[in-house]
C-alpha cells in the first residue's frame, strides 16, 4: 500500500522528514518496505534548464549536425552540438547541463558529459519531450514560448510537483490503517499531536445531511451481507479533468486519473479508506437492490470481462438486473462516461468474506475489495459519503440532491475493560495510567475509569476485540524500545523431549528416500467435496475459497494431486511420502494426527535392456514396508499395514487413470511399539542348514497363517521362513494351490547335524498337517 507525504501532512501537519515518519511507523506495526521520490515529469527536471540559442551553424564536418552556442544564464555561453532539424537562432529551449541524467523510456539512462562530437565541443544536450521527461515525441527539440525566462530551472518552469511516498506492508488485520487517514491516526498518536480521524462524525444530524429529500428506493434482501448502503444523487455534473491536487496524489501512489467523478471515489477510498462508487443516474432503471446473484446471471464489468455470476455472489441490481459485483467491480453498463450529467454515489458496508470469496472465485483484485476484505468502517460511512458529495459540488459543478440511507444493522460499539495493573504485569514495566488513556484516545478510543478502565472500540478498529489487543495498541505507541533492560539475561532451557522423535523421523526420511522415495509437502486445506458424507471434518469459519473450506481428513488427495502433476510431466513413475497432521472433529473439540503416507504409482524401475518394464505391485511395497519397521525398530507387523488402492473417486477428482497403491500409518503407532531398534552382530561362526517344504493348502490361506504356523512350534534353531515357489493347477483341485518353503537353520554355538534339521522338520510338518496342510512328498 502507497502513502503520500505530501498527502499524509495536509491531514496531519508536521515538520518531521519523511524518514523519520517511516522509522516511527516502522516500529509501531505499520512497516515501510520502501521509501522513494516521486515526480509529475521524469526524474524531477533535476539538472534541465530553460536557454536560449543565440547562433546556430552547420557542422564543419556532418551535414546533419549543427554547432549552437546557448545561454543559459550563466557567465559564458555554452557550445552545444545538436542533431535536431528544427533548431534554430532565437529559440527558447530546454537544456541538460553537463552532470544530469537522462532516462528515455526502453532505454538505459545515461549521463551528459563534455565531449567532442566530429571535433566540435559539445557542454550540454538541447533537448527533445522524450529526453526531459514531458512528452513522447521525439520528432524535434521542444521549442518554448518567447517568454520562457533564460537560466530558469525547468523544474520550477513546468511546475513540476515532487513527493515522497512510503510502500507500507499492511497486514491483514489493520484494516483500519488502509488509507491516508489511518495512517496519519497512527502517525499523530506517536508524534502525540492533534488528530481527529473523523471531522465529520455526526454527518447525519448535521443540517446539510437533513436538507436533502429521500433519493432512489434502496432494498437489502440479507443484512448479513449488507450492515448499511447509503446513494446519494449528484446532478448536473461536468465531467472533465480532476484539480491537479487530485491529480498528483493519486500518480503519486500509482493511480492514473480519468475523470473528476471516478478520480474523486479513488481519491477518498485512498483518504479515507472507504471504497464507494459511482453510477451513470440514467442507466439505473428503478430500485437498488442488494441481493445474491441469481442462477444464470451474468455481468460485464467496468475492464469489459464478462463473468458469470456465482450464487453466493452479492451484486448490486437495478429492475434489470445485476449492475454491479458488490465490493469489486461495477458495471460497464451503468459506467460513468464522457456523456454522464447525473452520478449517483454508493457508499456501503459489505461482508469481507463475500467479497473475498468473489473476488478470488473471478480472479479480480481491487482496491475497493482490498479494503472490504478487511474491514471498513461503517459507524462513519455518512461522514465519507458528505465529503465526496460536496467535492463534486465544488470541482464538478454538481448539485448534491436526494439521499437514501438504509441501516439495517446498527453499530453498537464494542467495550473492553482493561486494567492498568493487568497491562503492567504483561508488558514487563509500569506506565502511568494517565498515559495509557491518552495513547488510547490519540488513536481514537473512548476510555473511562482511572485504574480499570472501560475502553470504547471506534467502528474502524475491527481487530481490537479484548483486553490484549488494548495491550498491544498501548505497547507500539509507547514504544517497544522503552521496556528496560536489568542486565540480566533469563533462559528456560527445553528438556528436548521431542529429539527422539525428531531422530526417528529423520531416519524414517533417509530410508525412505534411500529407498527412491521423495517427501512432498501439500496443502493442509481440502475441498470438503473429497470427503462426502464425512461428519467429522473440521470446517474452517472463514475459508480463502471453496476449494480449501476444510482441514485434510487425509494426506493421500493431496499427494495423489501431486502424482497427477508429474504423470503431467510424463514420469515414468512416482514414489512420494508425507509426514503431516490430518484433522478430526471429535465431541471434545478437535483432533491432529501425525501421519505417514506413501503413496506408488507407474513402473517399478526405468526401463532397461536387463529388465523389463513392470508396474509396482503389492508386494514391493510390503517389502518396503518391512525394510521401514526393521530401520524404525518396531514392532508392528508389516501383516497389520494397510496397503490399498486409492478410491476411484479420489482418483477421478486428481483426474488419474490408472492404479494408485497407497499406506497411510498414524506415526505414534510406529513409536508406539518400539523394539530394540538395530543391533549389530559378529557373522556367524558355524554353517547353517536349510530344508525345503511343499504343502497343499487351501487356494484362500495366505502366508501370514502359515507362518503363525512355524511361530506355534517355537524352534530356537530356525532364523528364518520363506516362500520360494507358489503353483495352481493340475493335478491339483481347483480350490488348492502348492506353497514350497524353504527353512534356514542355525546354531551360533556348534555345527549343525542333520539329527537336529530332521528333529525339527518332523515338528513342522506334524504342525502343518495339524493346521489341515497336506506334506507334498
Amino acid at each position: 500500500m502507497k502513502i503520500s507525504i505530501d498527502w499524509l501532512k495536509s491531514l496531519l501537519p508536521t515538520e518531521a522528514s519523511a524518514q523519520e515518519i517511516s522509522d516511527l511507523l516502522s516500529v509501531s506495526g505499520l512497516e515501510v518496505e520502501h521509501l522513494e521520490t516521486w515526480h509529475s515529469a521524469g526524474s524531477g527536471l533535476q539538472g534541465f534548464v530553460v536557454g536560449e540559442v543565440m547562433t546556430c551553424e552547420t557542422h564543419p564536418n556532418a551535414d546533419r549536425l549543427r554547432v549552437t552556442t546557448v545561454n543559459v544564464g550563466g557567465d559564458a555561453l555554452l557550445p552545444i552540438v545538436c542533431g535536431a532539424p528544427n533548431v534554430a537562432a532565437g529559440q527558447k529551449v530546454i537544456v541538460a547541463l553537463v552532470g544530469t541524467e537522462i532516462e528515455m523510456a526502453g532505454k538505459e539512462p545515461f549521463v551528459i558529459g563534455k565531449a567532442k562530437i566530429r571535433g566540435e565541443v559539445s557542454e550540454g544536450m538541447i533537448c527533445a519531450e522524450d529526453e526531459c521527461g514531458m512528452g513522447n515525441s521525439h520528432d524535434g527539440i521542444m521549442v518554448l514560448p518567447a517568454d520562457a525566462k533564460v537560466g530558469m530551472l525547468a523544474s520550477e518552469y513546468f511546475g513540476v510537483v515532487s513527493d515522497e511516498v512510503m510502500e507500507i506492508g499492511l497486514t491483514a488485520n489493520r484494516g483500519d490503517a488502509a488509507s491516508h487517514v489511518g495512517v496519519a491516526n497512527d502517525l499523530a498518536a506517536l508524534l502525540q499531536l492533534p488528530f481527529s480521524r473523523i471531522a465529520q462524525k455526526q454527518a447525519e444530524d448535521s443540517a446539510v445531511w437533513r436538507s436533502k429529500s429521500a433519493g432512489r428506493k434502496v432494498h437489502i434482501e440479507d443484512a448479513q451481507w449488507c450492515e448499511r448502503y447509503i446513494a446519494l444523487s449528484v446532478s448536473g455534473v461536468a465531467l472533465g479533468d480532476s484539480e491537479a491536487f487530485v491529480k498528483n496524489r493519486l500518480r503519486a501512489i500509482g493511480i492514473e486519473p480519468r475523470n473528476n467523478v471516478v478520480d474523486a471515489t479513488n481519491y477518498f477510498l485512498h483518504q479515507t479508506g472507504q471504497p464507494s462508487h459511482a453510477f451513470d443516474a440514467d442507466k439505473v432503471k428503478g430500485d437498488i437492490t442488494v441481493r445474491l446473484a441469481r442462477a444464470g446471471e451474468t455481468l460485464v464489468l467496468l475492464d469489459g470481462k464478462s463473468i458469470e455470476l456465482h450464487a453466493e455472489d452479492v451484486v448490486i441490481a437495478d429492475e434489470r438486473g445485476a449492475i454491479a459485483l458488490a465490493g469489486v467491480m461495477g458495471g460497464k453498463d451503468t459506467a460513468v462516461t464522457a456523456d454522464t450529467t447525473s452520478v449517483l454515489l454508493e457508499v456501503a458496508h459489505f461482508h469481507p468474506t463475500a467479497v473475498r470469496k468473489a473476488a478470488k472465485r473471478h480472479n479480480l483484485h481491487t482496491d475497493a475489495g482490498f479494503r472490504f476484505e478487511r474491514g471498513v468502517d461503517k459507524e462513519n460511512m455518512a461522514s465519507v459519503a458528505m465529503q465526496l458529495a460536496q467535492h463534486l459540488e465544488q470541482y464538478a459543478e454538481g448539485s448534491w440532491g436526494a439521499t437514501t440511507a438504509v441501516y439495517p444493522v446498527v453499530f453498537k460499539e464494542r467495550e473492553i475493560v482493561l486494567k492498568v495493573d493487568a497491562l503492567t504485569a504483561f508488558a514487563g514495566l509500569e506506565i502511568p495510567a494517565a498515559e495509557v488513556v491518552g495513547i488510547l484516545e490519540r488513536l481514537g478510543f473512548g476510555v473511562e475509569g482511572s485504574g480499570v478502565l472501560t475502553v470504547k472500540v471506534p467502528g474502524w478498529r475491527n481487530d481490537v476485540e479484548q483486553a490484549v489487543d488494548l495491550y498491544e495498541e498501548v505497547m507500539r505507541i509507547y514504544g517497544y524500545d522503552r521496556v528496560p533492560m536489568n542486565g540480566k539475561l533469563q533462559a528456560t532451557l527445553g528438556t528436548f523431549e521431542g529429539m527422539k522423535l525428531r531422530k526417528s523421523e529423520n531416519a524414517l526420511r533417509q530410508y525412505l528416500c534411500d529407498q527412491g522415495l521423495l517427501e512432498a509437502a501439500t496443502n493442509s486445506l481440502h475441498p470438503a467435496a473429497w470427503y462426502p458424507g464425512k461428519e467429522d471434518l473440521v470446517h474452517l469459519s472463514n475459508p480463502l475459497s471453496s476449494d480449501m473450506d476444510v482441514m485434510r481428513a487425509s494426506l493421500i488427495p493431496g499427494l495423489l494431486q501431486s502424482v497427477a502433476y508429474n504423470i503431467n510431466r510424463r514420469a515414468e513413475g512416482v514414489k512420494l511420502f508425507e509426514l503431516g497432521r490430518i484433522y478430526q472433529k471429535t465431541a471434545k473439540g478437535f483432533r491432529e494426527t501425525p501421519t505417514l503416507t506413501m503413496v506408488f504409482w507407474g513402473s517399478v524401475a526405468a526401463e532397461s535392456w536387463e529388465d523389463k518394464p513392470r508396474e509396482i505391485g503389492y508386494y514391493d511395497i510390503k517389502r518396503l514396508l518391512q525394510g521401514m519397521l526393521v530401520r524404525l525398530g518396531s514392532k508392528v507387523s508389516v501383516d497389520t499395514l494397510e496397503i490399498v488402492q486409492a478410491p476411484k473417486a479420489w482418483l477421478k477428482a486428481a483426474d488419474i487413470s490408472s492404479t494408485v497403491w497407497c499406506v497411510e500409518i498414524a506415526w505414534r503407532k510406529l513409536l508406539g511399539n518400539k523394539g530394540e531398534g538395530l543391533s549389530v552382530k559378529s557373522a556367524p561362526k558355524f554353517p547353517g542348514m536349510r530344508r525345503d517344504l511343499s504343502l497343499v493348502v487351501e487356494k484362500s490361506l495366505d502366508f501370514a497363517s502359515l507362518k503363525d504356523v512355524v511361530k506355534g512350534v517355537k524352534l530356537p534353531l530356525l532364523q528364518d521362513v520363506r516362500v520360494f515357489d507358489v503353483f495352481e493347477g493340475k493335478p491339483l483341485d481347483v480350490n488348492k494351490k502348492a506353497v514350497a518353503l524353504s527353512f534356514h537353520f542355525l546354531n551360533t554355538e556348534a555345527t549343525l547335524t542333520d539329527v537336529e534339521v530332521d528333529a525339527c522338520m518332523l515338528k513342522l510338518m506334524k504342525a502343518f498337517e495339524t493346521a489341515g496342510a497336506n506334506i507334498r512328498k
